[in-house]
């Protein structure tokens, strides 16, 4: 397990507290998570990462983001994001949120949900009103959510975050003419979680600045990433992982070739390998 501790100390009582806001209204804004030192390494990272990549293109980019500068898969990017992966508030909001209950392969007090996108952003356009759980539905039971961790400081001029509070539990899609709208502006370093269902967006950056956030998305196991992260990773990045990290990066839930490879959607601990080559994922 490592030993790194990016992230300031939350009381239990405050982790339950967290959490009963996020029940009732479908976000919680921690303030003051991530600790100085790392907000400034951290957006350091970005900021070197996104100089290295902004003149490649992409294919299949939306329209409403071509304004925004954006790094995908951070947990190939460097190692210390996925220290984020595994960070005690996050883990204590997750387990209780997001483990799927009859996973016997693993303890009920480690993750059995999985990554699903971790990525940076830094608005440009307004993102209208929209959710992230592909479909919307009525209940307690969240299936996804989104952890965004604030590297700089966001407002409505610079393009913070928007949500209608409770809309997570109405089981409808986005009424993006919603007059029930909070802004969430934040400092470096706060956190802010919601629930996948909840309609939310940003307003548009109106200045010539960054306002960059570290973007991650958990939910449950059985549900896809974005992405194929497992495949996607390299042998630098997985050596340096503990088996919780590759455990929410999927490598206890990849699906089976054929009966003959293995029977079971998911596993445990046991089943991950020393090595990624020993995966023969180009077989």
């Amino acid at each position: 397990m490592s030993k790194k501790k990016i992230s300031n100390y939350f009381s239990s009582q405050k982790t339950l507290n967290y959490i009963n806001e996020l029940n009732i209204n479908g976000y919680v804004k921690v303030d003051n998570f991530l600790k100085k030192k790392y907000v400034k390494i951290l957006l350091k990272k970005v900021n070197e990462i996104y100089s290295k990549s902004q003149k490649k293109s992409y294919s299949g980019i939306p329209n409403r983001d071509i304004e925004d500068k954006i790094i995908y898969n951070l947990q190939n990017k460097h190692h210390l994001f996925n220290e984020i992966l595994i960070d005690p508030l996050v883990k204590k909001i997750s387990i209780n949120k997001l483990n799927d209950k009859f996973y016997r392969y693993l303890p009920s007090t480690v993750p059995n949900y999985t990554l699903k996108y971790f990525n940076a952003r830094s608005s440009g356009k307004k993102l209208d009103l929209h959710i992230d759980s592909y479909f919307p539905y009525k209940g307690d039971q969240s299936i996804m959510m989104q952890f965004a961790i604030i590297l700089e400081q966001s407002n409505k001029t610079n393009g913070c975050t928007v949500v209608v509070p409770k809309s997570h539990k109405s089981g409808k899609y986005t009424n993006r003419n919603s007059k029930n709208i909070k802004h969430l502006e934040c400092n470096s370093g706060d956190l802010l979680i919601w629930d996948s269902r909840l309609w939310h967006g940003t307003t548009s950056n109106l200045t010539n600045k960054s306002r960059w956030a570290i973007i991650m998305t958990l939910g449950q196991w059985w549900i896809k990433p974005s992405m194929d992260i497992v495949r996607g990773i390299n042998e630098n990045i997985y050596k340096k992982l503990n088996n919780q990290q590759k455990q929410v990066l999927g490598f206890c839930s990849i699906v089976p070739k054929d009966e003959n490879d293995r029977i079971n959607t998911k596993s445990g601990y046991g089943d991950i390998k020393k090595k990624l080559g020993d995966y023969n994922f180009k077989n």
